[in-house]
């Protein structure tokens, strides 16, 4: 019995064995059929994807950034192949053939033409050329041709795609599928499928590989052999850049990631000589760079990096002056680590002036001293002075080439004749007026660290690196000139809307276990950011929150602008957009900013409410006597600031929550003499004065009625009718015989309210109770005009009540009307767009005035900041900054 049960063991396990064995041999057919067999060491760029037919489908959604590309008529050919490629791999019936697994695609450069792709990827061991024929005619392609070469079957397909007839060469061998356009390509991989020396065999190639991630689609540069098609591109003088690219590293690759945002590629490269660039880079520990938080906000382009340490000690440069030589030596002891080359975007500057080299300092002092007694036979000084209180000297010298000598080959012939200091960074370049552009925006802090689009990208990017690269695409078309041919010039130019929702690009490397890590990263946005077009911006800690106040310098008669933030940061900036200081209150301001001369001796305050105190601020930011002052209770409307006489002897009038109205002297103190008056609903909006026949009458409305009040707090007038003041309505004295005080009652209806009592009500046309409504002479005849705003639309009356015109705008949330005179003869509407952040200023026709609608998310102010004959309009933006537009009126 045992004896029968061993045989049967026996026989169990060799039965196992020989299934075994069939099912390793049938794997084999797979396994050892490697789709990176057929590609040729001479690729320039090869793509491994884990499912071609969802990676081409991608490619052809027409979505994100590759759908913005297909519309360039340039890939407009390429793209139709792309589109052609994907419908016919997810047929249905491909399924039968395709096995799931990786597929390559290379691309070769044949006799100096255009690169030429080639595709392999494994299939089921059982397809063969039956079932290939099988697939083409099922998949549409009946027209074809079959050849038999070297006992292989090769089928020769032809494509049409848009109006152009290829040749699609296509067979199967040993369980690879391969595929091309080019007969030259196709007939080179099948031989390159017999060999041992494939792609993998390129320097750095199989590590590189080995690195990617497995279930990724990854791409790979071979920069020996793309140099060629780059120089393709470059201008006759710029071919040395291809030698540059060529001597990069061995090879490049990384893990492919696509989103609707952009592209992200990540992974290593390598190579096996020491001579490479990057190379040098391995003994290079990673680090934070800092340059680019005093780069300016239109910086185009800018690369950093960390300097090796085996530049530190260079010899002299024969090439440069002997005094350039001196100073690098002297200055060497004392640089950071850290060399940045940027270009920013100035009109009007070629590449070269808009260029700037940077420096991070160890001791800034003295390498000022080092540059003053090195170079002072030959240096120049101009002072940089945005205003009274700023000095910031620029040094220009007759040398040029400090950079070819701390970092050569880092910046091809760059001029560095001006330098000046700034924190503790040296700025260098050929241009004065750039390198004070630089100046100008730190001190407005407009930087990349503090641009959106900037912090956008930079959260995609590792926070360590030792090479950092970033780009605004369609800002260095200008720059790209100087390098690239005329064609692609001519490409770029005529597609900068494209180009300008690749809102950037970026690029790191890093040393990491013995390899450098690369980062590369495009960002796309479907709606471009509108570029600015202020005169300055200056960064506040977070957006406006009231409309800007305009405030005079007693000592310079110059003009301030007076903001707060909704951090109840208060700030005070002088005309060049620079903040003179930054004050913390406990409270956001409620209403108007008034400026008052608080001792009566031409030296001006700021005074203000907020919900609880009253504020009284100084021109350097300091509370004036005993304020703050609390309010007796809390305000529910804006302050009010009458000086009935102009004597000076101001008057502060508030209502509170217990429904009293209160009036404060300059003191913050509650007037002797005023009974404070009791309303019989809440007070929220402004308290008015107006003097008429020689009396005084403050003027005051809760929801159910308007009240005329003397200096005392006693009723002067009682109307006699029921009137109502809408919440978004003006109250304004309209001159005449006799004068009336016009409002609107909240459905709209216009109410004059004369001095004896008597209302008179005209009824324009039906507007709901959260209209808007103003009264002013838009025409400039003489005669106030009604203004309504109301569920989106701007309207306007004569004082015939005749209809000017009404305006409609993509918006419902509509704030204003602002009043605008700009001379006798021209006076605009402001409105305020809230739901999209925009302003627009309408003349009397309805026109939009030029350069408008404009960016801005406040109410906002116009005045003219300095002597000259020129209007600026102050507004808060979203990205925290505050706006000046220099307006072009009639």
């Amino acid at each position: 019995m045992r004896k029968k049960i061993a045989v049967s063991v026996i026989l169990l396990l060799v039965s196992g064995l020989i299934i075994l064995t069939y099912f390793i041999y049938q794997g084999r057919k797979t396994l050892l059929t490697d789709p990176y067999k057929a590609i040729s060491p001479d690729a320039c760029i090869v793509i491994e994807t884990v499912d071609i037919q969802n990676f081409f489908k991608t490619l052809a959604s027409g979505k994100g950034i590759f759908g913005e590309l297909a519309g360039i008529p340039d890939f407009k050919t390429f793209f139709s192949k792309i589109t052609f490629i994907s419908d016919r791999l997810n047929n249905p019936e491909l399924n039968k053939t395709l096995h799931p697994g990786p597929a390559v695609i290379s691309f070769h450069q044949v006799s100096g033409k255009k690169l030429q792709p080639f595709f392999s990827m494994t299939v089921p061991a059982e397809t063969g050329f039956r079932q290939i024929r099988e697939s083409l005619r099922l998949t549409g392609f009946s027209d074809f041709n079959e050849t038999r070469q070297d006992g292989m079957h090769v089928f020769m397909v032809p494509c049409e795609i848009n109006n152009t007839v290829d040749t699609l060469y296509l067979t199967v061998k040993s369980g690879m599928l391969m595929a091309a356009k080019s007969a030259v390509v196709f007939y080179k991989a099948v031989v390159q499928s017999e060999s041992s020396n494939d792609i993998r065999n390129s320097p750095g190639f199989r590590r590189v590989l080995l690195t990617s991630g497995r279930n990724e689609d990854k791409v790979f540069i071979i920069f020996r052999n793309i140099a060629p098609v780059i120089r393709t591109l470059l201008k006759p003088s710029a071919s040395y850049l291809a030698d540059k690219i060529s001597n990069l590293a061995g090879t490049a690759g990384g893990d492919i990631h696509i989103n609707d945002k952009g592209i992200t590629l990540s992974g290593y490269s390598e190579g096996l000589d020491s001579t490479e660039i990057l190379h040098k880079f391995k003994s290079v520990s990673p680090g934070s760079f800092d340059t680019y938080r005093i780069l300016p906000s239109s910086t185009a382009l800018f690369e950093s990096l960390i300097l090796p340490v085996e530049n530190t000690g260079k010899k002299q440069e024969t090439r440069t002056p002997a005094r350039i030589n001196d100073l690098a030596a002297r200055l060497r002891p004392y640089l950071g680590n850290e060399i940045t080359r940027a270009y920013l975007d100035i009109r009007g500057k070629t590449a070269g002036e808009s260029s700037v080299i940077i420096y991070r300092l160890k001791n800034r002092v003295q390498c000022e001293r080092i540059l003053d007694e090195v170079m002072r036979p030959e240096m120049t000084i101009t002072y940089f002075e945005p205003d009274d209180q700023t000095r910031i000297p620029v040094y220009r010298t007759g040398s040029k080439g400090l950079a070819s000598v701390i970092m050569p080959g880092f910046a091809h012939e760059f001029i560095d004749s001006h330098y000046a200091f700034f924190d503790s960074y040296m700025i260098t370049g050929s241009d004065y007026s750039t390198v004070s552009r630089i100046l100008y925006d730190n001190i407005l802090n407009k930087t990349l660290a503090n641009d959106v689009t900037f912090r956008d990208f930079e959260e995609m990017l590792p926070s360590r690196a030792g090479y950092y690269f970033y780009c605004v695409p369609s800002h260095i078309v200008n720059f790209l000139s100087g390098y690239l041919n005329e064609n692609f010039i001519r490409t770029l130019s005529a597609n900068r809307n494209t180009l300008g929702k690749i809102e950037s690009a970026g690029y790191q490397f890093a040393s990491i276990n013995g390899m450098i890590y690369n980062n590369l990263s495009v960002r796309y946005r479907e709606e471009i950011r509108e570029e600015s077009q202020t005169e300055w911006e200056t960064l506040l800690d977070t957006v406006a929150s009231i409309k800007p106040f305009f405030f005079t310098n007693h000592n310079t008669g110059a003009r301030e602008i007076f903001i707060q933030d909704m951090n109840n940061n208060v700030y005070l900036i002088n005309t060049a957009g620079r903040v003179l200081w930054k004050v913390s209150i406990d409270e956001g301001i409620q209403g108007q900013v008034y400026m008052i001369d608080y001792y009566r001796n031409g030296k001006y305050q700021l005074l203000f409410a907020g919900r609880n105190k009253l504020h009284l601020l100084d021109r350097n930011g300091n509370y004036v006597a005993r304020y703050p002052v609390r309010l007796r209770s809390p305000a529910t409307n804006a302050l009010a600031l009458f000086d009935y006489d102009n004597n000076k002897n101001y008057r502060l009038t508030i209502a509170g929550e217990d429904k009293l109205i209160y009036t404060y002297d300059r003191e913050g103190n509650v007037v002797k003499g005023w009974k404070p008056f009791r309303t019989a609903g809440i007070v929220t909006t402004e308290a008015s004065f107006f003097r008429v026949s020689g009396k005084d009458y403050i003027v005051v409305a809760d929801e159910t009625s308007i009240y005329f009040l003397d200096r005392s707090g006693n009723e002067r007038l009682r109307v006699r009718e029921p009137v109502t003041r809408a919440k978004s309505s003006g109250l304004r004295l309209v001159p005449g015989s006799p004068p009336s005080v016009i409002c609107t009652a909240p459905d709209g209806t216009v109410q004059n309210i004369f001095f004896d009592g008597k209302v008179k009500k005209l009824a324009f046309r039906p507007f709901t109770f959260d209209h808007c409504f103003d009264f002013f002479d838009v025409d400039s005849d003489g005669f106030g005009e009604y203004v309504f705003i109301d569920q989106g639309i701007l309207y306007l009356y004569d004082h015939n009540r005749k209809e000017m015109f009404t305006r409609k705008f993509d918006s419902d949330e509509l704030g204003g009307p602002i009043y605008f005179n700009f001379s006798a003869t021209d006076r605009k509407i402001g409105v305020f767009d809230v739901k999209n952040k925009l302003i627009y200023l309408i003349g009397k026709d309805g026109e939009v005035m030029n350069g408008f609608p404009k960016r801005g998310a406040s109410m906002f102010s116009i005045t003219r900041l300095t002597d000259k004959n020129d209007w600026h309009l102050i507004v808060g933006g979203t990205d925290r900054f505050l706006y000046n537009y220099k307006l072009e009126t009639e």
